[in-house]
């Protein structure tokens, strides 16, 4: 039997590690992260049953907590704030845009308390104040296609799919423990899905 010296059996190790570096920075590649901050531009395409419509949010911040300013087509603008308790923790999401100035409800953004849940595999549930509501659970991490700065980017999500046998909220939350944004959410009547992003 043939035995490797210590010289040849470094090269072959070396060898085999810049090959896995060369498939992790591949896949870095192909999936990058948001570099989301204040002027950032996120458009999406907003469902009812009456209506259709373009909704673009403006970042105001993004650290410590996110505050955004948004507008549709029909020029209806809206300042939603975020608090720093319910970007941490919270679990109100709303799957309808409004104002929200008391920072209680989720949209276009989860909480980071409920990412945290989804990843590690447990059910997660939106709160109608201590009273469970809508759960949802991890249904696996996709890749998702949306244009950044005017380029088609693939995007790591997590799917995040209702328990309930009778259907209920479903969306795609990006893999990311410090950015959780929603790229898609759709309930039984409405929802929305990012078209495109400008850093």
């Amino acid at each position: 039997m043939k035995t490797l010296s210590l010289s040849k059996t470094i090269a072959v190790s070396l060898g085999a590690l810049i090959v896995l570096l060369a498939v992790v920075f591949t896949l870095k590649a192909q999936t990058p992260n948001l570099n989301l901050k204040g002027g950032s531009k996120l458009v999406y395409a907003m469902q009812s049953p009456n209506l259709i419509v373009d909704a673009t949010v403006i970042v105001n911040t993004i650290v410590p907590t996110i505050s955004f300013k948004w507008k549709t087509s029909e020029t209806v603008y809206g300042k939603v704030i975020f608090s720093q308790e319910s970007y941490n923790s919270g679990r109100k999401i709303s799957s309808k845009l409004l104002d929200d100035q008391k920072g209680e409800m989720g949209f276009f953004w989860i909480s980071k308390g409920m990412f945290a849940e989804m990843s590690q595999g447990k059910t997660s549930f939106t709160l109608n104040g201590n009273e469970k509501m809508e759960g949802v659970v991890k249904a696996g991490v996709e890749q998702m296609e949306i244009k950044v700065n005017g380029v088609m980017k693939s995007l790591e999500v997590i799917h995040a799919k209702s328990v309930s046998t009778t259907g209920g909220v479903e969306f795609y939350v990006l893999n990311d423990a410090n950015n959780p944004l929603i790229i898609k959410m759709k309930t039984a009547d409405s929802g929305f899905s990012l078209k495109e992003i400008t850093e």
